[in-house]
């Protein structure tokens, strides 16, 4: 099984902290009068992603990427803060559980909740 390489679950952790933190603190923000968008790294932590602003306040905000219509790697940054940056955590606390509860039942540690599995698992 791939999961056993503990290389692999570092990477894993290590794309989701990159993605948590993608979501936290960064956000695009376009400009309401011109078509510009800007990729800005926020100093304060927020969950929001999009936002519509008058002007760019540079004590706030520190602009990592401006171009007009939209810059480059725009869909993949959409990609991790709208869905990666929840759903890969999700899934990697999900393989964890997985595994913690399929050896408490190969241990017996959580026989009377899992049962039925290794009813089947016998049959």
């Amino acid at each position: 099984m791939v999961y056993r390489d503990p290389k692999i679950k570092y990477i894993f952790i290590v794309m989701a902290i990159f993605f948590i933190l993608t979501k936290l603190l960064t956000t695009v923000i376009t400009l309401k009068d011109d078509p510009s968008n800007f990729l800005v790294l926020e100093l304060s932590p927020s969950l929001d992603s999009q936002l519509f602003l008058s002007e760019v306040n540079e004590k706030k905000y520190i602009t990592l990427i401006s171009d007009e219509n939209g810059f480059i790697g725009e869909k993949l940054y959409y990609l991790v803060t709208f869905y990666l940056w929840w759903l890969i955590p999700v899934l990697i606390s999900a393989f964890y559980l997985y595994s913690f509860a399929k050896k408490s039942i190969n241990n017996q540690l959580l026989y009377p909740f899992f049962k039925h599995v290794n009813d089947r698992k016998d049959s």
